[in-house]
Formats: structure tokens, C-alpha cells, sequence
């Protein structure tokens, strides 16, 4: 998870609760981009979309998103209610976007180092959520023999320096046993020994995160839908009414009228009208090596697939060996409220990926690069998610606070039976921390955000 919050700047109450979504039909002139540099999909094996939508719909559900979200709600509507039509329409292509841009943990446990007496109830709830997630994903995964790599590798949250191993692994530590939750704390020399780097004063290894290639991974949960399951690729949604008791959206080529809507675009809702007062959207950038070579595996650690978080997740950097002996590198932490980027941007992060690659591997000066991509996702201010019903006959789900593969699978599941009108405790248990809690409008959200931002980096810049 990762903290932009506590430094917003603050607003008078009665202002900001003023604002309300719109509630207007919402013409949309922004759709994600599609640069075709993924390098977990450049990988894979040539897909084909699915047909986009050509005729109009009249259905009983329409899930807009086809992430891990919405592909999740999808399928739990289709078991709930397999009578009913679900239709699915998706922007781009499957894998292309958020769900296949991350960079392929889904992980069990919270990481967040905040005190365990605010945590300790909170914490275990949020594994509830986070094994649940991973069990249905796990069965999917063994049902329909989707090749995406997934294996149960665990987790090293590390710590560069020993202040910050002391302000935060510590006390991680501390939620770790309070959770009951098996780990190993390990520094320097054991970390040389598992992972080949002396980068990281120390880490904590907990065993219960299973690493992946994300965009195999969705893609194989969209090319498994249930019959009554319709998924239209390339069909990004125009104009959307989501009020009143027939909700619609329009295409270039048709209109899908619903009896229920799901909204599940995350960082692009509030181009749907819904959620802009209390989301943060963030551009992060990813790499993958060229595979290494026998020789380089060689003077890498004993651990032939391993993943580390950075225990400081604004300025540090996610980093992973994959099943097919590449080293990944995920950095650059960034307030993106247009949501796009320059190509000098895009430039200077690249170099930065590779630089930081070589300082954790010394030993592999001949290391390059083959793949470079970027992807947004939306934090809330108080890490909690973006969750519930915006008009009458539609639901949303956005903010999964860097953990997308795990919360958004739970989230889309979970929200199916919200709007199915079932309960399910597991529902209480993702909502522990509340919903995602209102910020204040641009452009002091601009200038709030970026100072938290410059501060954290400027504070923790020994975490790079």
C-alpha cells in the first residue's frame, strides 16, 4: 500500500461536502491508451479480441471494465444468477491496461506499518479478504489451466537503510505477530545468499504471495467467462447515464441498456462521473531485463523466482526474477491527475529502472533491458477502497491502493453479490477500513498531493 494522504491541504467541511457526483448523462473524451509496449503481453502468444459491440443491448447486468474487477463481478453475477445476461465491455484489448501493467503479486497479507493497536483487527480482516481472493483465483487458475506462471513464491518486504528497516519492517513486525502470521526476518547476508543482492539492509519473507505474468493472468480469466458472460473488446463507452431506473451507455457503434450497472474502470472513473472527490491517481513506470544468461543466473541467490515490495512504497522500487529469468523493475511514484506522460518522461524513467537494476546487481554489468511500459492506478487518501452504490441501479469499484490482483478480485466478487442483493460478511471485512474518505478538490489537490509527494521522496531518497 502506499500513503499520499496526510499532508492534504485541508478545505472548510462544508465545501467539500457540497460536492456531489454529477448526475447528468456524462459524455467521455478520454479513453485509455494503449501504447503497445506491456512487456508481460509482447511476451505472450498472440491473442484475438473478442468482436466488439455492433448492435444495441437491452440486459439484465452491464460490467464496464474488464480488469481483474470486473471480470470478477462478472463471473460471481453469471453463478449467482445464470439465467441472467451479463454483458462486459472493455475499452481496449484484455491485459493491455492496468490489470496487465502491474507487476504480478498477489499478495495475502497488508503491509502497511501502522501501529497494531489501529491494525490488529483490521489486519486480520483484510487477510480474510486477501485469501479468499487468492483461493478463487488459485481454482481458476487449476480449472481452466490458464499458463501464467502463477506460483506461491512469497514475499521479501525489504528495507534499503536501517532507519527505515527500524521506522517501518519493525513495526510491521509487530502487526505480523500480532496477526499470528508465520514470517522470517532476514538481512544482508541472508538476503545475498536467497536473492544474489546486497542492496537491502534487511526484509521480512512471508510465505503466502503467489507471483505471476498479470496479463496472462487476465487474459486467461476473460478467455473463461461463463456462457452467459458477453465480453466486447475495443468498445469504450462515449456517453453513460448511470441514474434513474434504465441506466445506459453509448459506443461509437451501439447503446447497452441495463436493468444494474458495475463501474469498474478505477483510475478512469471519474471520467464516468463518479468517485473524482476521493481518488488519487498515480503513474508509476515498469521494466523487464533481457533473460539472463546461465552465467548471470549464477551469481544470483538460490531462489529461482522471488518477488520484493519496498517497505518504502513511495520512493522505493518493486522488483522481481520471473519464471523466465528476467529481472523486473517497477519505480517512479507519480501524482498524474491528466493521465498521460511525455516521452522524455518516459525517457528519463527508463534510464532510471536500468540504473537501479545495476546498483542492486554490480555483479551484472552487462545487464540491459528489453521491455518499458507505464500504468496508472488510484489511491484514496486514507487507503481505504472506493466501494458502493452511486445511484440506483449502479455500483462502482475503484482504489486498489497498489494492491490490485488480490483487493479488485475480491472487490469485483464481492460487489456481484451487493447488487444482487445477497450478504456476505466477507463484504464488512474489505470495508474495515471504511470507504475511500473525500479530498479536497483541484487545484488544491494538486498542490497537497505534490507536496506530500516531494516530501516523502526528498525524505526517503536513500530508499531508491
Amino acid at each position: 500500500m502506499v500513503n499520499v494522504g496526510s499532508f492534504l491541504i485541508r478545505v472548510p467541511v462544508h465545501f467539500l461536502l457540497s460536492i456531489e457526483p454529477d448526475t447528468m448523462t456524462v459524455q467521455i473524451t478520454r479513453f485509455p491508451i494503449d501504447d503497445k509496449s506491456n512487456g508481460w503481453s509482447v511476451m505472450l502468444p498472440t491473442r484475438k479480441p473478442t468482436l466488439s459491440l455492433a448492435e444495441d443491448k437491452e440486459v439484465d447486468w452491464l460490467v464496464i471494465g474488464a480488469g481483474y474487477a470486473g471480470l470478477a463481478a462478472a463471473r460471481r453475477l453469471a453463478e449467482l444468477q445464470p439465467q441472467s445476461s451479463v454483458v462486459v465491455l472493455e475499452a481496449g484489448v484484455v491485459g493491455e491496461n492496468a490489470s496487465g501493467r502491474n507487476s504480478g503479486f498477489a499478495i495475502d497479507l497488508p503491509h502497511t506499518s501502522s501501529s497494531v493497536e489501529d491494525w490488529r483487527d483490521q489486519g486480520k480482516r483484510s487477510i480474510r479478504v486477501g485469501r479468499y481472493a487468492i483461493q478463487w483465483l488459485d481454482q481458476l487458475i487449476q480449472q481452466h489451466q490458464i499458463p501464467c506462471d502463477w506460483h506461491a513464491s512469497g514475499r521479501y518486504h525489504a528495507a534499503v537503510t536501517s532507519q527505515v528497516s527500524q521506522q517501518v519492517l519493525r513495526q510491521y513486525e509487530q502487526n505480523l505477530k500480532a496477526w499470528g502470521e508465520s514470517y522470517e526476518w532476514l538481512e544482508v547476508d541472508a538476503l545475498k545468499e536467497r536473492l544474489g543482492t546486497q542492496y537491502y539492509h534487511s526484509a521480512i519473507y512471508t510465505p503466502g504471495t503467489y507471483l505471476m505474468n498479470p496479463a496472462a493472468l487476465v487474459r486467461g480469466l476473460a478467455d473463461h467467462l461463463p456462457e452467459s458472460v458477453q465480453l466486447y473488446e475495443n468498445s469504450a463507452v462515449i456517453e453513460v447515464n448511470l441514474q434513474g431506473t434504465a441506466p445506459y451507455v453509448r459506443t461509437e457503434a451501439a447503446v447497452v441498456r441495463a436493468k444494474k450497472v458495475i463501474l469498474a474502470t478505477n483510475v478512469y472513473s471519474p471520467l464516468f462521473g463518479v468517485y473524482e472527490e476521493c481518488q488519487v491517481p498515480i503513474l508509476l513506470f515498469a521494466s523487464l531485463s533481457k533473460p539472463l544468461t546461465s552465467e548471470q543466473l549464477q551469481q544470483l541467490g538460490s531462489d529461482a523466482m522471488w518477488g520484493v515490495t519496498p517497505a518504502h512504497g513511495v520512493v522505493g522500487s518493486t522488483l522481481r526474477l520471473t519464471a523466465d529469468k528476467r529481472l523486473l523493475i517497477r519505480q517512479g511514484f507519480e501524482y498524474s491527475p491528466s493521465l498521460k506522460t511525455t516521452e522524455a518522461r518516459r525517457q528519463q524513467a527508463r534510464a532510471m529502472n536500468l540504473k537501479l537494476l545495476r546498483q542492486r546487481f554490480p555483479q551484472l554489468p552487462q545487464l540491459e533491458l528489453e521491455h518499458f511500459w507505464m500504468g496508472w492506478l488510484a489511491v484514496s487518501q486514507n487507503h481505504a477502497p472506493a466501494f458502493g452504490q452511486v445511484s440506483p441501479n449502479a455500483f462502482a469499484i475503484s482504489c486498489c491502493n497498489g494492491s490490485g490482483i488480490v483487493r479488485h478480485t475480491a472487490a469485483g466478487s464481492l460487489m456481484a453479490e451487493v447488487a444482487a442483493g445477497m450478504k456476505n460478511p466477507l463484504v464488512d471485512d474489505f470495508l474495515a477500513q471504511g470507504v475511500a474518505k473525500r479530498i479536497p478538490p483541484r487545484p488544491w489537490r494538486d498542490v497537497g498531493v505534490k507536496t506530500h509527494l516531494w516530501w516523502e521522496m526528498w525524505r526517503g531518497q536513500a530508499e531508491q
